[in-house]
């Protein structure tokens, strides 16, 4: 009875979003296309494209089971190149008017896409499925896909940023198996700081147990925000779309990172500007005491790296970044991901429906455990493959932690902040002093945002 009430609502969807009534005795059959261009760029991420292939396999199954003569098909890509390369040919696409329908990206893209009249509001799809698919999103995750009061875009994933520890350095600097088994517990509770954390990896470089104590990501990216709200530094106010540039906060901030490389010297000045394999090699060789990732690298080092997940678990502890001061709370990043509808689109009620189908329980949890990132549905934590798996639950730990960039125009991938702070903090990693690269940093906000920046003390 149940299959057979879905099947019904689905059929009826289906009348919804095609519009179409030539059921039965068809003559001939009818495809239509839908465009989905999706990014990883982590390869395991390939099925943000194919849940959507697999959804409309599973719509011509149900229209072949009425005696529709409507078929359903997907085209598109999954890329796998910078974001930058990925967002320009998405820009470009759309202003030169493509015939695109879903895009996969990051949630910061909402508010400038939307803005600038990319996308389409999709508050009438999401209410129309609420009851059989959308409800079960985390509540969490919504507000990552509005801007202005409205909703542009469906949460595809989401994950945590954590810090991994190389687990047989600590072993070497004297650690037991039960002190490692409740490290993560010492962070959550406050007991182990950010400053215990430099002093093992100091500690385990000088023993030469690893050949550098502490990596982050060689580009640019958000990873760096997590250092602001570590040291409590605030960066934008979104009920103003302002940014903030706390003096005392930043200078804190660009302390941090000066000192990994000129006071601590437990990370390369070479390393800003390092390929992407290049690092990850050194890490998944276990060279790395500590070093920022995401819960998707737990799958690229299986995918990619070879590693089997006895020997991931052997090597590095995933924890979120530890508190700066006794008794805090430890912090991580989320960069959801979400599916969009382009302006272009000729089929966006169709498209939807495909969306909708993709967020089905069992092809999320295909992702997830494909790719490294965690549930986005109350229907999906419960299954057990997530009890049984060890980054997903992890990972999950830290949600309670995590954070989003705003979605504000001002802010996110396509905009400048982040290249800012960037450029800031490769200039104090090669030696250049604190004070005056802040200077900087706050001139070039100002320049790039007149009568967007609030300064504090």
């Amino acid at each position: 009875m149940k299959k057979f009430m879905v099947l019904s609502v689905v059929v009826l969807m289906l009348f919804l979003a095609v519009g179409l009534s030539s059921f039965v005795n068809a003559d001939t059959t009818k495809t239509i296309t839908i465009t989905a261009w999706t990014v990883g760029p982590d390869i395991p991420s390939i099925y943000r494209y194919e849940n959507l292939t697999t959804a409309a396999s599973r719509l011509n199954q149900m229209l072949e089971a009425v005696g529709s003569d409507i078929r359903v098909k997907v085209t598109g890509y999954f890329d796998t190149v910078s974001w930058d390369d990925f967002l320009k040919k998405v820009v470009f696409g759309i202003e030169s008017g493509q015939p695109v329908d879903i895009i996969c990206t990051g949630h910061d893209l909402v508010a400038s896409w939307a803005h600038a009249g990319y996308l389409l509001p999709l508050d009438t799809y999401v209410k129309q499925y609420w009851d059989q698919t959308y409800s079960q999103i985390l509540p969490s995750l919504w507000p990552a896909t509005e801007y202005d009061g409205k909703i542009y875009a469906v949460p595809q994933d989401t994950e945590a940023r954590p810090v991994y520890i190389n687990i047989p350095a600590l072993k070497k600097l004297g650690w037991t198996d039960e002190q490692i088994n409740n490290l993560p517990n010492e962070i959550y509770n406050g007991d182990f700081t950010l400053n215990d954390l430099i002093n093992l990896a100091i500690e385990a470089q000088q023993k030469g147990y690893v050949k550098w104590g502490f990596y982050h990501r060689p580009v640019v990216g958000v990873d760096f925000l997590e250092l602001f709200n570590d040291y409590h530094v605030p960066y934008f106010d979104s009920k103003t779309d302002n940014f903030v540039f706390s003096q005392s906060g930043v200078k804190k901030v660009l302390t941090f990172f000066y000192n990994l490389t000129n006071v601590w010297k437990i990370t390369p000045k070479t390393l800003i500007g390092s390929p992407w394999n290049d690092v990850y090699k050194q890490e998944w060789a276990g060279e790395i005491f500590a070093w920022m990732g995401g819960t998707w690298n737990w799958a690229e080092g299986q995918q990619v790296w070879g590693l089997t997940e006895q020997q991931e678990q052997n090597l590095y502890l995933p924890v979120p970044l530890p508190a700066v001061e006794k008794g805090g709370k430890p912090v991580t990043l989320s960069h959801p991901m979400v599916y969009v509808i382009s302006k272009n689109s000729k089929h966006p009620a169709l498209a939807f429906l495909l969306i909708t189908l993709a967020t089905a329980p069992d092809l999320n949890l295909r992702h997830d455990l494909n790719s490294g990132h965690l549930p986005i549905e109350y229907t999906e934590l419960g299954m057990p493959a997530v009890a049984n798996n060890y980054i997903m639950q992890m990972g999950a730990k830290m949600l309670a932690y995590t954070s989003f960039e705003p979605n504000s125009i001002y802010f996110g991938y396509t905009t400048q902040y982040n290249s800012v702070l960037f450029d800031a903090i490769s200039a104090v990693e090669s030696g250049q002093s604190v004070d005056a690269v802040e200077s900087n940093f706050l001139a070039r906000l100002k320049a790039l945002y007149p009568g967007h920046v609030t300064v504090e003390p």
